[in-house]
């Protein structure tokens, strides 16, 4: 009977034992479950407002660079002037706004440089222009919606006394603002008078080299 109530004894104390454990697991399962509760939640301030919580990368660097371009200005000041570039119009754009009769004028001096003999033609965004050889006979440009020509006019004595001196000058070109039928006449006589100027120029270096061999032809007879 003694051996019967120790073995009872024996067992409750285990049960107990074992009650006690699975209690005490429960409230540390409990305890951890109400922490990770209470970190997921936004903290709160002194005064009971709460935090925000994290926010991304990504809005973290538009408020960065809003706020850089808000420093910006306040550095710049109110007085300070930005200027934006604004892209050029090209030549061919500036051609289609003018209106019908200054297209005319336009087409009507190209035409005429463009038939002169050897005569070539150079075109970029900014200007159009015709040259034999080296000679500008004529350049246009259009710039606040009219046409502008550009011609050089060379007196054939002076181009004679360069050649002889072996002088370079660079004369300024004369510039003409085609507004009606006779500022076209003029550009296009400016042209012939290029033309001109080219002309005699080359027949001169033909004289002059005739004059070479003939002085030359002497010395070895």
């Amino acid at each position: 009977m003694y051996i019967a109530l120790i073995v009872f004894m024996v067992l409750a104390a285990v049960v107990c034992i074992f009650a006690m454990v699975v209690v005490i697991v429960d409230l540390v399962r409990g305890g951890d479950k109400r922490a990770s509760v209470v970190y997921a939640q936004p903290a709160q301030t002194a005064d009971g407002a709460e935090n925000e919580a994290p926010r991304e990368d990504s809005e973290v660097q538009t408020d960065t660079v809003a706020v850089a371009e808000t420093e910006a200005k306040e550095e710049l000041g109110e007085n300070t002037v930005v200027i934006s570039r604004t892209e050029r119009k090209t030549l061919d754009e500036k051609f289609r706004e003018l209106d019908e009769r200054m297209q005319r004028y336009y087409i009507e001096i190209v035409r005429h440089a463009m038939n002169k003999p050897a005569s070539k033609q150079f075109k970029n965004d900014r200007y159009e222009e015709y040259k034999i050889g080296n000679t500008r006979l004529v350049r246009l440009q259009i710039k606040k919606d009219a046409v502008i020509c550009e011609v050089t006019l060379v007196n054939s004595d002076f181009r004679t006394y360069m050649a002889d001196n072996k002088v370079r000058v660079k004369q300024a070109p004369t510039v003409i603002r085609i507004e009606d039928e006779a500022s076209v006449e003029l550009a296009k006589n400016g042209i012939d008078i290029a033309v001109k100027g080219v002309e005699e120029e080359r027949e001169y270096k033909r004289l002059l080299r005739n004059e070479k061999r003939r002085n030359a032809r002497k010395l070895n007879s």
